[in-house]
């Protein structure tokens, strides 16, 4: 992996850089800032002011979310590029217990990745084969209820955090190779009991 690659995770256990990561605006910004680009850049694809846009690109910076990964020279002004240091930033559970990041962050962070992921969908089925056999291979969408023993959930979490750390291996394995870039959502929670 070349110095200025991202990473394919990082785990963000700092609660600051947790309220860092979570506010929509800034979320956005890593969106755009996936591949190496310039304020000025993001700021078109918002259609917003780049002057607006230093005060969050400073903290994602700060707290290491985003770094500086080249330089350019536009109308005799250095604009520097900017690029994600991860490809997923995922928070350690034991932050998100206990109140520890509040109900605002919290509801930014989610929003924005099932926003994301409901647009992606969106567009992959709209884009999706004829030729895809059945069932699909990509794209597709289930959601299951399931009662579970506890037994039962310790063995299928096992399973299912088996087949995400293949998948994370898979990623960083072929981030450069130029392959078709595919993204996998999962979301499984504790179902509220209707009667609460």
């Amino acid at each position: 992996m070349g110095e200025n690659q991202p990473l394919p995770e990082l785990y963000i256990r700092d609660i600051a850089a947790i309220r860092v990561l979570a506010d929509p605006r800034r979320l956005e910004i890593l969106q755009l800032m996936q591949e190496p680009t310039t304020v000025k850049a993001v700021a078109g694809a918002l259609e917003g002011a780049p002057a607006s846009l230093y005060y969050h690109v400073n903290l994602l910076v700060e707290y290491n979310l985003i770094r500086v990964v080249g330089h350019s020279i536009e109308t005799g002004i250095v604009e520097k590029h900017y690029q994600v240091t991860a490809r997923e930033f995922k928070l350690t559970n034991p932050l998100l217990t206990g109140g520890a990041v509040p109900d605002d962050a919290a509801d930014a962070i989610y929003a924005s990745l099932l926003d994301e992921t409901k647009r992606d969908f969106r567009l992959a089925f709209q884009r999706r084969s004829a030729d895809e056999p059945s069932p699909p291979r990509t794209p597709f969408l289930s959601k299951k209820r399931l009662r579970l023993s506890d037994e039962q959930l310790t063995a299928f979490h096992a399973r299912l955090d088996g087949l995400m750390q293949e998948a994370t291996a898979l990623a960083a394995q072929n981030e450069a190779s130029g392959e078709k870039l595919y993204e996998l959502t999962v979301v499984f929670y504790d179902k509220a009991d209707e009667k609460e």
